[in-house]
């Protein structure tokens, strides 16, 4: 609908049930500029010369504010309203002068701003107790109207992820769909007939695809499509992999795979051809889309999700296949070379990820209609096979012609072939068999098809396939991008965090954490651990398992790396496994993830201490980043290496209090302690005497407990125990929140900590805390304001403080609900968006800043 800067069209001034967690999503074509303001949570900059696609409500008092979105020519700013209150929260320049989808998702009273389905920035956190969204469309009187288009105007209930907005922005919706409050000019912006209505349209489970995988030998190549498989997965699919008479060697590594990686195998004794293994694999399934994937293959990023837009983009579809370098007449951007099909190498400079960014951002993502698509990989719908069956392995038992004959098969039953053409996915050509073997094979292939359905009918394919318009051109426009070294921005990114690790620990939490929350930002971030720790890894944390691959050795490492473009060291002891990496695979953009200052943990005469000062070093142009100003300040003035500062991460859907001030927990005083007698500079010992006193002091007024340790390991200490208190074992993360809730004091006795995550945990249940006042502790702890800073070496001076918590219920109580209002700067989402701003700057080479 087009707005001429006067119009307006009001649903609801303000949905007071909407607030703090939602999200505004629209399509819009600006003509006019709008004012760029200063961002601010104060002052009222935004009353003129704005362009409000989503006009800002009035919030009615001084702690609410309603919520509206500018959108000009010049870039997008939000802005929120009440009484003398009209700031921009969120300003973003870019130009817009075509379509384009907008989407302000606020999570916490924080607008974020997605572009076209990516993230570009986060805004500033509402200072009010509550922000509404706001139903005004297209302008507030005197404070300025749209000019322009505006279409599909969508206002949800909450903060949605990148890959719901990213997946769903052209699609119909209806009212019905949970979550989805409003719904505004929903209109058809592309007039595209083919369009199939919500109605029709089913939801795609995605756990309803399967992927079979033929295997005869050629192990090498099996490796690297397997693990690009896991590499790249980014959403639920079931590997289903036939070994045809496989070798011993392939074998072995086909059944590891299957276990690790929880794929069904079948194995064939030995060699049946292709045909008949393919069929054994369909027949195993029982999926709603099948794809047969030949193994010399390596997939990319969100390459299911590209064929199934192409499968869902009309109803008739039945068989979808994507672009390759060597994949007949889907190649790109070469068809032939020396009187053969075309290989199309990787141009120079240029990685698989590259080359597949590339394609997709020259696509119109058309998704032309062939005749016949290229059996290296296919995607077929349920229905295909219900109403034709299996491969015809009687007449092409060896592999060659059956998808041919497949495809020939659906289009006369009534169904469409379409390629998915912003799809890539690289085929090295099988050497399964040789060249002779190849060539002996097609050509009988060719006269068993020609036999079945008239040479006439096989040509007629072969020139509609030639002169399709569309692939053409996208060959010309990928040719050309090459040829002209083109750079396009990537917008996909593959992150590999190396972590080598039991887990439990605070390192490990906060990789595995930020790990899940850049994955809601639509990244593909991954952990590479080491094969022995999956098992405990596993059951601390539950249902990672699919964001995990394993190794069992650097050379596997290695060759798992090759799927990312930015591999990250987590700890010291993995900076020598990522200079290996960068050495076989140069285009991999090293970082090093620096948790700690890990130095101070060993004596100078220990081996690991060179090592740990060497890893700072190791790599030139390591890309180095840490969550607090101590680790950052201390590396540069003992290396002279600058370290990027991203924002901490704390899960606060699990540590959050669960008692209020009113009921503050019990009478009886309960304090809790961390104990690791294996890591000395946690003070175990100090700490267990430290508990004694106080126990001594206090008695029946206080209850102690601590986690951390066996009581194995903590008899090992050779301190005195004779004092009342639990000893609750090594707990997951979940028990570790469910015993602060429970609790009224924790104490880290640490001699230093580089960041102190159990400390901001504890303040986020409700725990008043004593923790040691040096290192990068200061990131959240004020000292008298939500904790007291300890010299943790001065039994007297933290009896004392204890003590003092311990007899004054209101200081606690002051601790509480500053811990509380501390902890709520701190997330997921603010760390991985600052992880996602720093990793994207990497890989754009853009300046990182600090």
């Amino acid at each position: 609908m087009r707005f001429g800067g006067s119009d307006k069209l009001t649903i609801q001034s303000i949905f007071k049930e909407v607030k703090n967690n939602f999200t505004y999503e629209f399509w819009v074509k600006p003509e006019a500029t709008h004012k760029i303001r200063k961002e601010s949570v104060i002052g009222a900059s935004g009353i003129s010369d704005q362009r409000y696609v989503i006009a800002a409500g009035y919030g009615g008092d001084n702690e609410s504010a309603g919520t509206g979105v500018s959108v000009g020519t010049n870039g997008v700013s939000v802005f929120e309203h009440t009484a003398n209150h009209l700031p921009a929260t969120l300003v973003y320049e870019t130009s817009i002068t075509d379509w384009t989808h907008i989407a302000i998702v606020y999570r916490d009273k924080t607008p974020y701003l997605f572009i076209n389905g990516e993230i570009r920035k986060m805004g500033l956190k509402s200072l009010k107790t509550n922000v509404f969204a706001s139903g005004i469309i297209g302008g507030l009187s005197n404070y300025g109207f749209f000019i322009g288009e505006i279409t599909n105007v969508r206002i949800w209930d909450y903060a949605r992820t990148r890959r719901q907005i990213y997946e769903n922005m052209n699609n119909g919706m209806t009212e019905k769909k949970p979550g989805l409050i409003s719904l505004i000019l929903e209109e058809d912006r592309l007039n595209n007939q083919n369009l199939i209505s919500n109605d029709e349209r089913n939801e795609t489970n995605t756990e309803e695809i399967d992927v079979i995988i033929c295997v005869h030998n050629a192990l090498e190549e099996v490796k690297v499509c397997l693990e690009s498989l896991i590499a790249k997965r980014t959403l639920t699919f079931n590997i289903i992999i036939v070994d045809d008479g496989s070798n011993k060697e392939t074998s072995r590594f086909l059944r590891v795979y299957a276990e690790v990686y929880n794929c069904k195998l079948i194995r064939n004794d030995y060699a049946q051809g292709y045909t008949i293994a393919a069929n054994i694999g369909l027949l195993a399934s029982s999926s709603k889309y099948c794809v047969l994937l030949n193994s010399d293959t390596i997939v990319t990023l969100r390459w299911l999700e590209k064929l199934i837009a192409c499968m869902e983009s009309e109803k008739a579809v039945g068989i979808a296949g994507p672009l390759s370098n060597a994949a007949s007449w889907q190649s790109v951007p070469k068809l032939f070379e020396q009187n053969d099909w075309a290989k199309n190498s990787l141009p120079e400079k240029m990685n698989l990820e590259q080359m597949s960014n590339l394609v997709e951002n020259r696509s119109d993502k058309c998704y032309p209609e062939v005749p016949l698509l290229n059996g290296f990989c296919l995607m077929v719908k349920r229905e295909v096979i219900d109403k034709i069956g299996y491969f015809d392995q009687e007449t092409f038992s060896e592999g060659y012609g059956e998808e041919n004959d497949y495809c020939i098969r659906a289009k006369n039953a009534g169904f469409k072939l379409k390629v998915a053409d912003d799809c890539y996915v690289y085929h090295y050509k099988s050497s399964s068999y040789t060249s002779d073997q190849k060539k002996l094979l097609k050509k009988q292939a060719d006269k068993l098809i020609c036999r079945k359905y008239s040479s006439k009918k096989i040509r007629d394919c072969m020139t509609v396939l030639k002169e399709n318009k569309e692939l053409n051109t996208l060959r010309e426009k990928v040719e050309h991008t090459i040829e002209n070294g083109e750079k396009l921005k990537r917008s996909n990114i593959s992150i590999l965090f190396i972590l080598p690790t039991k887990g439990g620990d605070g390192g490990s939490h906060s990789v595995v954490q930020e790990t899940m929350g850049l994955r809601t930002l639509n990244v593909n971030a991954k952990i590479a651990n080491n094969l022995n720790y999956k098992i405990p890894f596993s059951e601390k944390y539950l249902n990672f398992d699919e964001f995990c691959v394993y190794y069992k050795n650097q050379d596997e490492l290695i060759r798992l790396s090759q799927h990312f473009d930015i591999v990250v060291a987590t700890v010291f002891t993995t900076v020598k496994m990522l200079k290996n990496i960068i050495e076989c695979h140069p285009y991999i953009k090293p970082s090093y993830y620096i948790q700690d200052y890990e130095p101070l943990m060993f004596d100078k005469d220990h081996h690991w201490y060179k090592e740990a000062i060497e890893s700072y070093t190791l790599i030139l142009n390591n890309n180095a980043f840490a969550k607090t100003n101590w680790i950052r300040n201390i590396i540069k003035e003992n290396h002279g290496i600058e370290v990027y500062k991203i924002a901490p991460s704390l899960d606060n859907m699990l540590f959050k209090p669960a008692v209020t001030i009113n009921n503050s927990k019990k009478d009886v005083v309960h304090i809790v302690a961390m104990v690791r007698p294996k890591t000395p500079r946690r003070s175990p010992k100090e700490t267990m005497n430290v508990l004694k006193a106080i126990k001594e002091k206090y008695n029946s007024k206080i209850e102690i407990s601590i986690f951390g340790c066996s009581d194995n390991e903590l008899n090992s200490l050779n301190v005195p125990l004779n004092f009342d208190f639990k000893n609750q074992g090594i707990l997951h993360r979940e028990q570790v929140a469910e015993l602060l809730q429970d609790s009224n004091i924790f104490i880290d006795l640490s001699t230093y900590q580089a960041f102190g995550r159990s400390g901001l945990e504890a303040m986020a249940i409700g725990c008043s805390t004593i923790l040691p006042k040096i290192g990068g502790i200061y990131e959240y702890a004020v000292h008298g304001y939500n904790s007291f800073l300890v010299d943790t070496a001065n039994n007297e001076e933290v009896i004392h403080f204890i003590s003092y918590l311990v007899e004054n219920k209101s200081i606690r109580n002051k601790f509480f609900l500053n811990g509380i209002e501390t902890a709520k700067n701190y997330s997921i989402e603010k760390a991985s968006l600052s992880q996602y701003q720093f990793f994207d700057n990497i890989l754009n080479n853009k300046e990182k800043g600090n």
